[in-house]
């Protein structure tokens, strides 16, 4: 996305513990608790960059307060659609952008989807042949997955993980 952008950019992985993050803030409402892992992603990579802008992202697909992590499996994507079929749910991106160990941009970005009614076989189709696996919510809306929706309100790249329009407002 950043590179259809325009946007020269180098990936380094950030050494935060994500799970032990999640389990101290899982009482904080689902928008802080994207931007407070996007924060703990980006400072430490922003520590150890000082030059760089570094842009750090988390995202939670959630239906009702159930929350859709990626799934790992094909059956568990698998019952993660059956979950998903015929209703309407929320994907919320974190974003934290941090220069010298210190963030200047925080916010949660909000998109919500409908899922058309799938079949099982609809469901199993997909997941054979869109490998959503890493996926939050277990669909790539980004490749196959758009085909899923009866209809998205919202940026269609908070849905793929990373609000590419604050970014590139960022650096306007």
């Amino acid at each position: 996305m950043l590179e259809e952008a325009g946007i020269v950019f180098d990936v380094k992985v950030s050494p935060t513990d994500e799970d032990l993050i999640k389990n101290k803030i899982s009482t904080l409402p689902y928008s802080e608790q994207v931007v407070h892992l996007a924060k703990a992603k980006a400072e430490p990579v922003s520590k150890q960059n000082p030059d760089s802008i570094v842009i750090g992202g988390d995202q939670i697909c959630l239906l009702g307060s159930e929350i859709f992590s990626k799934p790992l499996t094909a059956s568990k994507a698998i019952e993660n659609l059956r979950k998903l079929s015929g209703r309407e749910h929320f994907q919320i991106s974190g974003l934290a952008i941090a220069i010298n160990n210190k963030v200047v941009h925080e916010k949660h970005y909000k998109a919500t989807l409908k899922m058309r009614d799938l079949s099982l076989e609809e469901i199993q189709e997909y997941v054979e042949k869109d490998d959503p696996l890493m996926s939050s919510g277990s669909y790539k809306y980004e490749s196959l997955g758009k085909n899923l929706f009866e209809y998205i309100k919202g940026d269609p790249y908070v849905i793929q993980g990373l609000p590419l329009e604050a970014i590139k407002n960022f650096f306007k």
